[in-house]
């Protein structure tokens, strides 16, 4: 704390001299900065400026063994050489930095008989105390109101000093610093709040510090502001190493309603070397459940990062007496794992697990609201390989995806994908020169994909996985191989683009199927051996733009509006491919088909012909308005970002060529509304039955199309901003804060910080309704809605909710409380209604340091525990 080696470089200046002399250096300018090392005798450029040359040099060879590396020094104001009493003294925020320390202080004085340095702060002309000394010694910071130390003994000592190390600060009324760096300390307080005045503290009567180590202490109590509280200890140990330690971890508590009383989260901390650490948790329940946890948490710089977590819980409801007793087991694992693109730019390796049992969030406390309403967890492991200078990249994965609700898992391991980008033919014997133009044919493109995947599919989410022969049975694997031909060719203002696809599937075990007449069932095999099949498609479509402006007055606050329409026309063709085999294998021996490919991961789909003339319309409109900031271009606002029309009509179908007609648009209102619509429409009447026949809905009911479903979707986010906020904008032009000066209805203008983020969905779908022979709609829409808002400076208040039209009930809400309290910070998260009705409420230390000294509870509206 006391480490003021580099106070003692001043005797560079002098040293004790043989007659007594005292003055005021004059000579000396204001702002003295200079830069030195421990010589054999005195610098002359600095001797002719403030000692007499009748003045001898005293050599100290102990000071020489503790003074040995340069220094750098400062005093604003002035510096005294007292020769009588063999002192200097120096005024006015001076500095001294020497090694890895800096002191600075208001005053420094150093006596050559003791070699002790004393530094203290100086009253100003209100008589406040200025320029109190602080000490930055390698990252500890240390200030005081006074203090002293001796070279020579290499102790110190000091009045009110205040040492930060990390987070931990520590004061002292009064201490003493020992030759090993042990300092001791009367009427200390121990806090992790960087006030002047603490918000809180632990009392100490006495105590030692260890530097970058810890705090050893007698009976000690903690106080809030002045206030006692009854929390006391014998004694005391307070860890301060720049690495972690390790530590017990206080549990939460709380009532869990049918569950009982509970302590959770409670356990052991344990570092794990430079680059991790982990944690054991536990919970438990009055009631017989409980909980065994461990979260693990990785990172090396420009390397990678990631955390892992494993749980299992035994959840007990009831009384074992009685029918209703129920025990589930539950697990889940997480892992989640991200490279730095810096450490292998050409290969990369991720993970994101999620991986358990079906009803884990259900029935675990822990669970947020997101999980417990999640029913979909998906998984991947990933690693990606890159070659460069080369079109092609290797991807091998492991992907898991579970469906709670149903308890479908399906498992991929492993899938492995070759790609290779698109490239263009090596047609070199027929290329010209680099500087000749193309030819058309020196512009086809080729891509190619291979795609091997061993998947498998279970009904039940806790998988047997020891039963390995039934897994490998039940396993589905394949390759699909997909590679396409294109190019584009432009003729004026049309855009030709032609393209040739064509996909291959290799299975390496096929079904059979065999009626047998005697028994009269049919067997179903499933034989290993290779089979194969592919399909093709071709298909050409040109495409290009029209653009129409209409212009208006000048004066006009529309200055124009522009019209863009993208008409896209095109043919493919698919021919008829079926790969079934025909027999007499249903039941009773009746005809049907079966593929052998129904046991393969990649299946061939059977396909009609088809020769397709397909049709599409984009539109995009836009405005052109003056501009309220004189002298600033014109204002663009889009009204229409894209509104498309789009369809085909078999040419070679026998009937109903003309397929559903879809329109979809987005476009963005006032600047902040998105707004997405879709819908589906059909032109064909229908019979008694509802089913569509061959007759146009025109000729039939005189209507051009009719609607089959639509959706639309509009969501927006809007905040609070005002003119200060405006003048914060890194972006901001001087017109535009001018304007926002001269309008301030421009803008929402709150006092506090908000945030409203609002979606609404509307779908409707129609059906035809036999017995009314019309359509009947089903509609469904719903609002979303979350956001936050500040109050009183530091409470944030925050919800997210939404409400179903049809239902006429709010979806999952919560609503939050956050309270900064500087070093403290209070949190409430209440779920008002529904299934998971409960609250809870914590009071923590915001430092990392002590977090885990909290006031935490839980409970439902059943009960609620302190």
């Amino acid at each position: 704390m006391f480490k003021l080696t580099g106070i003692f470089l001043l005797i560079l200046l002098i040293s004790p001299f043989n007659s007594s002399y005292s003055q005021r250096i004059d000579s000396i300018p204001n702002n003295v900065i200079g830069t030195t090392s421990l010589p054999t005798s005195l610098d002359s450029s600095i001797t002719d400026q403030i000692i007499p040359d009748s003045l001898t040099v005293l050599q100290n060879d102990s000071i020489k063994e503790v003074i040995n590396a340069s220094v750098f020094y400062n005093a604003e104001d002035s510096m005294v050489l007292d020769v009588r009493n063999q002192k200097v003294r120096l005024y006015g925020n001076a500095i001294i930095r020497y090694e890895k320390l800096e002191l600075t202080a208001e005053f420094v004085e150093y006596d050559f008989n003791t070699n002790t340095a004393c530094a203290s702060g100086l009253p100003d002309s209100l008589g406040v105390l200025i320029g109190k000394p602080k000490l930055n010694d390698d990252g500890s910071q240390f200030s005081q109101e006074y203090l002293c130390y001796n070279f020579r003994s290499q102790k110190g000592y000091s009045k009110v000093a205040v040492t930060q190390e990390g987070e931990a600060v520590f004061h002292a009324a009064l201490s003493k610093r020992q030759s090993n760096e042990w300092v001791h300390v009367r009427n200390g307080k121990f806090t992790t709040c960087d006030a002047e005045n603490p918000h809180y503290h632990f009392h100490l009567s006495r105590a030692i510090l260890i530097p970058d180590d810890k705090v050893v202490s007698g009976p000690l109590y903690m106080k809030v502001r002045k206030v006692p509280l009854p929390l006391a200890l014998p004694f005391g140990w307070f860890p301060t190493k720049r690495e972690s330690t390790h530590g017990i971890i206080l549990p939460g508590y709380g009532d869990a309603n049918n569950l009982g009383f509970f302590l959770k989260d409670g356990g052991y901390y344990i570092p794990l070397g430079r680059y991790a650490d982990t944690r054991i948790l536990a919970d438990i329940y009055s009631r017989g459940s409980w909980a065994l946890k461990n979260a693990t948490n990785y990172k090396k710089r420009y390397r990678y990062s990631g955390n892992f977590s494993l749980s299992r819980s035994v959840i007990k409801s009831g009384f074992e007496e009685l029918s209703s007793y129920s025990k589930d087991v539950e697990f889940f694992v997480r892992w989640s794992h991200n490279q730095d693109q810096k450490a292998k730019p050409n290969s990369r390796f991720s993970a994101n697990v999620n991986l358990g049992s079906r009803n884990n969030f259900r029935n675990n406390l822990n669970s947020s609201q997101e999980e417990y309403l999640s029913n979909t967890f998906n998984s991947s492991v990933q690693w990606t390989k890159s070659f460069p200078g080369k079109p092609i990249n290797l991807t091998v994965a492991a992907r898991h995806s579970q469906n709670s609700a149903t308890g479908n898992v399906d498992l991929t391991l492993p899938s492995v994908n070759f790609n290779m980008s698109r490239v263009y033919l090596p047609l070199s014997w027929v290329r010209s020169s680099p500087s000749v133009k193309k030819k058309w044919f020196e512009q086809i493109g080729l891509s190619y994909s291979a795609n091997f995947e061993n998947l498998l599919s279970s009904s039940n989410s806790d998988l047997a996985l020891n039963r390995t022969d039934q897994l490998t049975r039940e396993m589905k694997n394949g390759i699909k191989q997909t590679a396409s031909l294109s190019t584009q060719l432009k003729t004026g203002f049309v855009t030709i683009t032609p393209n040739f696809s064509m996909n291959e599937y290799w299975a390496f075990k096929y079904l059979t199927k065999e009626y047998d007449p005697e028994s009269q069932m049919t067997q179903v095999d499933t034989l290993s051996g290779f089979r194969s099949a592919r399909d093709w498609r071709m298909s050409v479509s040109a495409n290009t733009q029209f653009y129409g402006i209409f212009n208006f007055n000048s004066s006009n606050k529309v200055k124009a509006i522009r019209h863009v329409i993208t008409p896209s026309i095109g043919t493919s063709y698919t021919p008829y491919l079926n790969r079934n085999t025909f027999g007499f294998f249903g039941e009773d021996g009746a005809y049907d088909s079966y593929s052998e490919f129904e046991v393969a991961r990649f299946q061939p789909i059977n396909t009609n012909e088809s020769f397709n003339l397909n049709m599409s319309l984009g539109n995009n409109l836009e405005m052109k308005m003056a501009n309220k900031i004189e002298g600033e271009p014109d204002l663009k606002v889009k009204i229409i970002e894209s509104f498309t029309t789009s369809g085909s009509y078999n040419m070679i179908a026998d009937s109903i060529n003309l397929s559903d007609i879809s329109m979809r648009g987005f476009t963005t209102l006032f600047k902040k509304v998105n707004l997405n619509v879709n819908s589906t429409h059909n032109a064909y009447a229908r019979n008694e039955s509802g089913q569509v026949v061959d007759r146009f809905l025109l000729s039939e009911e005189g209507r051009l199309l009719r609607l089959r479903r639509a959706n639309a979707a509009l969501g927006f986010t809007m905040r609070s901003k005002n003119e200060s906020e405006a003048g914060k904008s890194e972006n901001a032009t001087e017109q535009e804060l001018e304007y926002v000066a001269s309008n301030p209805d421009a803008f929402v203008d709150f006092s506090v910080p908000w945030n409203l983020t609002l979606s609404y969905s509307l779908n409707l779908s129609r059906n035809f309704d036999a017995q009314t022979q019309n359509d009947t709609s089903l509609v469904t829409q719903s609002i979303l809605f979350n956001g936050d808002f500040t109050v009183f400076e530091k409470w944030k208040i925050g919800f997210n909710s939404g409400y179903d039209f049809v239902a006429k009930d709010f979806t999952p809400t919560t609503l939050n409380l956050y309270w900064d309290l500087h070093c403290w910070e209070f949190s409430f998260n209440w779920i008002p209604f529904g299934v998971r009705q409960s609250f809870s409420l914590q009071l923590n230390i915001k430092s990392s340091l002590l977090k885990d000294l909290k006031l935490q509870a839980r409970g439902g509206p059943n009960g609620f525990l302190f």
